[in-house]
């Protein structure tokens, strides 16, 4: 029989395959010892037996679970039944996603040589899904498969876009994120010297200033922004703190409307984890007083991470 309250000195990540050295790596950041690592999951041991509750909160983890260890011995049926857990098992994400704080759920990974087993317990911040992925399809008519980076996000986080918002995208070409946007009811400025897809020119609530970010000033914004503008997204082809600065002048013309923003950032190398603080710490800036910010890497994310910043204040 297995406690309410199960403990191990066991962890292991579920991650996009091909970052598990930097899945090793955070786990080490966060004081646990690596060890094996295949196809996007990585196990790590900790200096003491660890509980559900003292999970290191890794962003590149997209499931992070207590091990119970090997498949052959553990009864996954009888400890899902002693935790009143649901049971999900990473081919294919199936299982129940999780809608109460506190629910745990048992999870089960394969890979050759072995399956093994772990355990979760759902919070806010976690992803709600099997191992961390919702699982989602593009839509036929969407423009570009960047409609998933706002899907997945609203799965993860409660982004504060009501209908009628005004949401400034930068990087907004050729539209996938902004159909999501618009899908949601925001009004949407787009800034981005290419070309959108015509679908998206087409809605009513869509305006694109076809410049880069830096072209935009506070006297380009007050002629274009139907409202005050409460979201800035932001998706560029540069790297985290020179995409930062271009919209230095955005954010500084509309930081006292702003509720928060959702910021892809392109790494090019995994190595480049190791400034992320910085990078969290530059959007607090940019967006406020009162910023909070968390980062995570969406399942459609390459080698790039996302962080969510929101303010409580305005």
């Amino acid at each position: 029989m297995v406690a309410q309250a199960p403990r191990s000195s066991f962890v292991f990540a579920l991650g996009q395959p091909g970052a598990e050295r930097a899945l090793r790596a955070e786990f080490m950041r966060h004081g646990l010892n690596p060890a094996f690592g295949l196809d996007g999951f990585v196990s790590a041991k900790a200096n003491r037996s660890l509980s559900v509750d003292e999970l290191p909160p890794l962003v590149l983890g997209r499931r992070v679970c207590l091990s119970l260890g090997k498949l052959a011995d553990v009864n996954v049926d009888v400890v899902a039944r002693d935790l009143g857990a649901a049971v999900h098992r990473e081919h294919g994400a199936r299982g129940p996603r999780l809608t109460v704080d506190g629910a745990f759920a048992v999870t089960v990974v394969e890979r050759p040589g072995g399956a093994f087993v772990g355990v979760h317990r759902h919070r806010a911040g976690i992803s709600p899904d099997p191992c961390g992925d919702p699982q989602l399809t593009v839509p036929d008519d969407a423009p570009s498969r960047a409609w998933l980076k706002v899907e997945e996000a609203r799965q993860l986080w409660p982004l504060p876009i009501a209908r009628g918002d005004v949401v400034i995208e930068v990087g907004c070409a050729p539209g996938g994120q902004t159909r999501a946007l618009l899908d949601l009811g925001a009004r949407v400025v787009g800034v981005d010297a290419n070309a959108m897809d015509e679908r998206v020119l087409a809605r009513d609530s869509f305006t694109h200033l076809r410049c880069a970010a830096q072209q935009v000033d506070a006297g380009l914004l007050r002629d274009t922004l139907p409202g005050p503008a409460r979201f800035i997204v932001i998706d560029v082809n540069q790297r985290p703190m020179a995409a930062l600065a271009s919209i230095a002048s955005i954010t500084k013309a509309t930081r006292e409307t702003l509720r928060g923003g959702l910021f892809t950032l392109k790494l090019g190398d995994w190595a480049l984890m190791t400034e992320l603080p910085q990078w969290r710490t530059r959007i607090e800036q940019l967006i406020g007083p009162g910023t909070h910010t968390e980062a995570a890497q969406l399942p459609s994310n390459r080698v790039e991470v996302t962080v969510f910043a929101s303010r409580t204040d305005v």
